[in-house]
């Protein structure tokens, strides 16, 4: 149908009230009109669609599969609007705000920024949930209806989102003062083959482009661990249990402090980003942790990869 001939626009917010209620006399109340003025309009409706959008099973209503998809995309588009308006109108962020970040960007680089947004919407009632996979390239990743912004890291591949760059990853290895201190030390590249590589991918993709860009392509550790939480991968260097590749993003404190150093300066692009995910329907508060992530993330000097070297 074309946006011209969309039935009118009394006639859609009366059946979306009908169908939120599936009563025609609560309706009626909400709208502020008589019972025969919603069943006149709900009539009106089924007629110029050409089909029924509630069975009448006695005294019930029930919704018909086109009832359904109907009041979805109405109750959508209403919000949408409403949305849009209160942002024409600059009302303050507020209501409910269910975030998903990977754990350890939430406790590396979020939470310690989290107060200048939290600050600049005081009414704003906030919930952060940690999304543990590092590496998610399946695309079965969904938001769903418990989510309204997810951070992800891995690929833009989204069934009921839409995804928007955050930062590349500039990776480089970083291990603990004890193990690069330890007898076998590392004095070249070719001594990380001497100790324990760990992985944040199962295949190692990301260790194997920085061996072989240090001239190693061919070349094979004694030993590999895997870690699927980031946080855990960063434990285990800050204990000497090996190196990994990390990123200003999530290391960048551990490095400042010492906890863990940086014994070659090579890099290269993580084959993975992140990226802020979006539902189609945008709450305001949702929009507005997305600008701010993207503008302290710019601010921080992490919105792009560190140069190659």
């Amino acid at each position: 149908m074309q946006k011209r001939h969309l039935p009118p626009l009394n006639a859609l917010r009366t059946f979306e009230a009908a169908a939120r209620h599936l009563h025609m006399g609560r309706a009626a109340d909400e709208l502020g009109v008589t019972h025969g003025a919603v069943s006149k309009q709900i009539v009106n409706l089924e007629d110029q669609l050409g089909f029924a959008l509630f069975q009448r099973l006695g005294n019930r209503l029930a919704l018909t599969e086109q009832g359904q998809r109907l009041l979805k995309a109405a109750a959508d588009a209403f919000d949408q609007l409403g949305y849009a308006i209160a942002r024409l109108e600059g009302e303050p962020v507020a209501g409910e705000l269910r975030v998903s970040v990977p754990s350890a960007f939430a406790e590396k680089w979020l939470i310690p920024r989290l107060a200048k947004f939290t600050d600049a919407a005081p009414g704003l009632k906030l919930s952060l949930r940690a999304a543990n996979a590092s590496y998610d390239t399946t695309g079965g990743d969904r938001l769903g209806d418990a989510l309204d912004l997810a951070v992800r890291f891995g690929e833009p591949v989204w069934q009921d989102g839409t995804a928007s760059l955050l930062s590349h990853v500039g990776s480089f290895p970083v291990c603990s003062p004890v193990l690069l201190n330890s007898g076998t030390g590392l004095a070249t590249p070719a001594d990380i083959l001497l100790h324990t590589l760990l992985l944040d991918d199962p295949q190692g993709a990301n260790w194997r482009r920085w061996l072989a860009r240090a001239g190693l392509a061919h070349a094979e550790p004694i030993r590999t661990i895997h870690f699927q939480d980031f946080n855990l991968l960063l434990a285990a260097a800050r204990q000497g249990l090996g190196l990994c590749l990390a990123d200003q993003i999530t290391a960048g404190e551990d490095l400042a402090r010492g906890d863990l150093l940086r014994p070659f300066r090579q890099s290269i692009e993580h084959l993975g980003a992140y990226f802020v995910v979006l539902p189609p329907l945008v709450s305001p508060a949702a929009r507005a942790f997305a600008d701010w992530l993207q503008a302290e993330i710019a601010l921080s000097g992490a919105a792009g990869t560190e140069p190659v070297s």
